[in-house]
């Protein structure tokens, strides 16, 4: 599938894959709603991004000489985008997490707004070493003690290729968090665990996605997800828009080609992912829901494909 670079908001991503009739078949997911999740207030986001000596092919230095593709940097810039346009200031924060030696230390790299997010360089960290080990625990400390201090709501997207060698620390403080903010209706903490590659402990994000079971603390702090490699962006993003969108985002909807023909209809709840085939020669869709109408051109991708 081909990745629509910049999709009218509120939809966050949509995919095009041609179909040989002519056709193209399209998947396309919203926003997460901040007022849904936490209600109204203060959201806030911040991106924490594996800095582990493990990862540093992925930013680009592969090889004697590097110059492998910046694969961090292209999820970075789309996740960063996405986090900043669900905050309530419209930034969003990254830090490098797992850097220095024993891999316990977090470097910030900037609180950038959507616009910025686009453009931004994630190039590995600049102050401190790659890391030879994973802790994950400062990054979470970081989201909770810095980020979220003050705020109504806040949302936290961690990636890592490695085995957390810190996760005893982590359940102990992640249950702290838990008898803090139980009861509170919605939950204003969450974090989304994004495990890269074969090295990940599935079991590990398991366990931590079910760290409340049994504690008798009513809170879900966790999710968490799998992908193949770094490469595989549209996977990624899949992954934490899975977890962080609502199934029903709308009463009722519908899509439509431009000269009106429905193309979906959902009279039960619009999901906050769907799919549908768009026939021949259209190069726009529009989606119409009860408070508004988007209009979603993608003829950017139609030259290739």
């Amino acid at each position: 599938m081909t990745k629509i670079a910049r999709p009218t908001r509120p939809l966050a991503d949509v995919n095009v894959l041609p179909h040989s009739d002519g056709s193209h078949e399209i998947v396309a997911c919203f926003m997460p709603d901040p007022e849904l999740i936490f209600g109204e207030g203060d959201t806030r986001a911040y991106l924490a991004l594996d800095g582990s000596l493990s990862l540093k092919k992925m930013y680009g230095f592969g090889g004697l000489f590097g110059g492998d593709p910046n694969y961090v940097q292209g999820v970075a810039r789309k996740l960063g985008s996405m986090l900043a346009a669900i905050a309530l200031s419209g930034k969003a924060s990254a830090i490098y997490w797992a850097v220095s030696p024993d891999g316990g230390k977090i470097e910030e790299i900037g609180e950038y707004n959507e616009q910025e997010w686009t453009t931004s360089a994630i190039a590995g960290p600049q102050v401190q070493k790659w890391g030879r080990g994973t802790k994950l625990l400062p990054a979470i400390q970081y989201g909770f003690e810095k980020v979220a201090k003050g705020a109504s709501g806040t949302i936290g997207v961690i990636i890592t290729d490695g085995i957390i060698q810190d996760e005893q620390e982590c359940v102990n403080y992640c249950l702290n968090i838990g008898k803090t903010l139980a009861g509170q209706e919605p939950e204003p903490f969450k974090l989304v665990l994004v495990g890269i590659g074969e090295e990940v402990d599935e079991g590990q994000l398991e366990r931590l996605d079910d760290m409340f079971e049994g504690t008798g603390i009513d809170y879900d702090l966790w999710s968490s997800g799998m992908v193949a490699s770094m490469q595989n962006e549209a996977d990624i993003l899949a992954v934490v828009f899975g977890e962080l969108a609502l199934d029903v985002v709308a009463p009722t909807g519908r899509v439509e080609s431009p000269s009106g023909q429905v193309l979906a209809d959902w009279s039960d709840g619009m999901p906050g992912k769907f799919r549908f085939i768009l026939p021949k020669g259209e190069t726009q869709f529009v989606v119409r829901a009860a408070s508004r109408d988007i209009v979603q051109d993608i003829s950017e991708v139609l030259v290739n494909s």
